[in-house]
């Protein structure tokens, strides 16, 4: 392993009117000795009211996925009817709908169990597409649960085509109760901390925990302001170091690597206590229905013209997607998007701003197709003496002159991937708490979602209502700047990464949720919501982490729109 300079421990960093030294970290670091929480074998049902005994299941009033009546134990029916099952489910169509909001294809799924028993509430979780043949257009389906085990679907007819109908099975109702009230309480995420002192250095295992908890003989890192009562924690590393001399944390090139896995999977074993039945065979991963029509003849009804300009909660229509694909544009039902025309365009739309980008891989690859649309080399920060200490943790940046344009981009702490520099990790709250109303010619663009699939739900909840707290403080100083949070879309592994462990920690119900959540969290706020779930859901490929370019440059003109008055 190459060893840190002892030099790097004691940079200035200097970013965003913050100048700090290794030693005045944001982070406040101590240790602590007391007994370590250990996970029960029959875990609690937990909401954000708080601990739900089993019993008062069902009286609870589920945001989503409806809870049956006879549910008994660990989010699991009672009944005979067993798992909705993606083989014998099936759909089939109803016919048009003429509203005044649009015209729409009305489809019905019937959902029954391995047994062909059709179900009896609601709660699956579903998507649904329709792609012409020609691949010219496509669009997703609303879908609406009607919690009887049948579920509608509309697709507006925004075309005249032979078209493509794929309606999938993301998880059963039984599957997404369990992993909502049975691993979504728990992180389930680890890191490999690099301590380093002069030629001395240690490894140790770090994760993210509530500071309600307790344990033995661990280094705490708390940052209120952006982690609220979570904290990183890492075991007391060996060969005399201290809290201290933590230098990287990552996942990736470590010889802790293999440990990170099994403590990983030994985790999500104990927390599936027996119900792996709900994640295996059919269950193991997104399922098409076969049990319907493959193919509609779809001919072109009234499609939405009159839309809003593209503001805050760019609300569709209920029975809409919000938007679908001709070509390689997306033509949004939610508002108004614009499609800039050339690098001037785009330019003079930014001009004489200070935009700051922050957020995951999927946010910097927004800055490096804006970057490349105005012919800006730019920048990807300080190297690093210390391969370790990657660029992935330092600001990145461009200034156009010619449009007197500066764009920031800063990744967002603490996220899975390749070990990073921790005395340069720099929180959103950071960076908004140190942008000064002296000259409020910002537009803040923020996105998160992928890296938090494993946090566990009051993890989640603590950073996502700190973000909030940062940007109504941000607002007080520079009111009616723009502020564009952005949405996560669903990314289903390859075949060859669905372990039982990304299967159930990373599943896209988390995904789902994580979505709700934001834009739950930040409606009547003041802040743009940019929801990317429609756009790449039915972009006719499949869906991934880093979706193709063409994606992301309708997603770059959506978020444009919504700044570009």
């Amino acid at each position: 392993m190459t060893i840190m300079p002892r030099s790097r421990v004691g940079m200035l960093i200097v970013f965003c009117g913050i100048t700090l030294t290794a030693t005045q970290l944001l982070w406040n670091i101590s240790t602590t000795v007391s007994t370590h929480t250990v996970i029960p074998d029959n875990p609690i049902f937990l909401d954000s009211a708080g601990v739900v005994e089993i019993g008062n299941l069902r009286n609870k009033n589920m945001s989503f996925f409806a809870v049956n009546e006879d549910i008994i134990e660990n989010g699991i029916r009672g009944n005979s009817s067993g798992s909705t099952s993606p083989v014998t489910s099936s759909y089939e169509i109803l016919g048009n709908i003429h509203t005044d909001n649009g015209d729409f294809v009305h489809i019905l799924i019937t959902a029954r169990d391995e047994n062909s028993q059709r179900k009896l509430g609601g709660g699956d979780l579903w998507t649904a597409t329709l792609t012409s043949k020609s691949g010219n257009y496509s669009t997703s389906g609303r879908i609406e649960d009607h919690s009887n085990g049948t579920y509608s679907v509309y697709f507006i007819a925004a075309w005249s085509a032979k078209s493509v109908i794929n309606i999938t099975l993301v998880h059963s109702s039984e599957s997404a109760q369990y992993l909502k009230y049975n691993i979504w309480p728990t992180c389930r995420l680890y890191f490999t901390g690099f301590y380093i002192s002069g030629n001395t250095e240690d490894t140790s295992i770090c994760t993210i925990a509530s500071t309600s908890e307790n344990w033995y003989n661990k280094c705490e890192y708390t940052h209120p302001t952006a982690l609220g009562n979570h904290l990183f924690l890492c075991d007391m590393p060996g060969k005399n170091l201290s809290c201290k001399n933590l230098i990287d944390y990552g996942q990736e090139q470590t010889n802790n690597k293999t440990q990170i896995q099994e403590n990983q999977d030994n985790q999500v074993k104990k927390l599936l206590h027996g119900k792996e039945f709900l994640f295996t065979g059919v269950h193991k991963k997104y399922s098409l229905i076969t049990l319907g029509p493959r193919y509609i003849d779809l001919h072109k009804g009234n499609v939405p013209s009159k839309l809003p300009l593209c503001k805050d909660s760019l609300q569709s229509n209920a029975r809409s997607s919000s938007g679908y694909w001709e070509a390689s544009r997306w033509r949004s039902l939610a508002c108004k998007n614009s499609h800039f025309g050339d690098k001037h365009d785009v330019g003079n739309c930014l001009r004489n701003k200070r935009i700051y980008i922050m957020g995951d891989s999927t946010m910097h690859l927004l800055y490096v197709v804006l970057c490349k649309i105005l012919d800006a080399p730019f920048l990807l920060g300080e190297k690093s003496e210390d391969e370790r200490a990657a660029p992935s943790s330092i600001p990145r940046f461009v200034h156009i002159s010619a449009y007197n344009l500066t764009i920031n981009f800063v990744f967002h702490q603490i996220r899975v991937g390749a070990p990073r520099h921790f005395h340069l990790s720099v929180f959103e709250v950071d960076v908004l708490d140190s942008l000064g109303a002296n000259q409020c010619d910002y537009i803040i663009w923020l996105g998160f979602g992928i890296h938090f699939l494993q946090w566990s739900h009051s993890a989640f909840l603590d950073r996502l209502i700190k973000i909030k707290y940062a940007i109504t403080r941000f607002q007080k100083r520079c009111p009616g700047v723009p502020i564009v949070v952005k949405g996560p879309h669903m990314s289903q592994p390859p075949e060859q990464f669905q372990t039982m462990y990304m299967t159930v920690s990373r599943s896209d119900f988390f995904t789902y949720e994580i979505a709700k959540m934001m834009k739950e969290y930040f409606r009547d706020t003041g802040v743009i919501f940019f929801d990317t779930w429609d756009l790449n859901l039915s972009f006719p490929s499949p869906n991934a982490i880093h979706m193709p370019p063409t994606a992301f440059k309708e997603e770059l003109h959506m978020a444009l729109s919504m700044i570009c008055k």
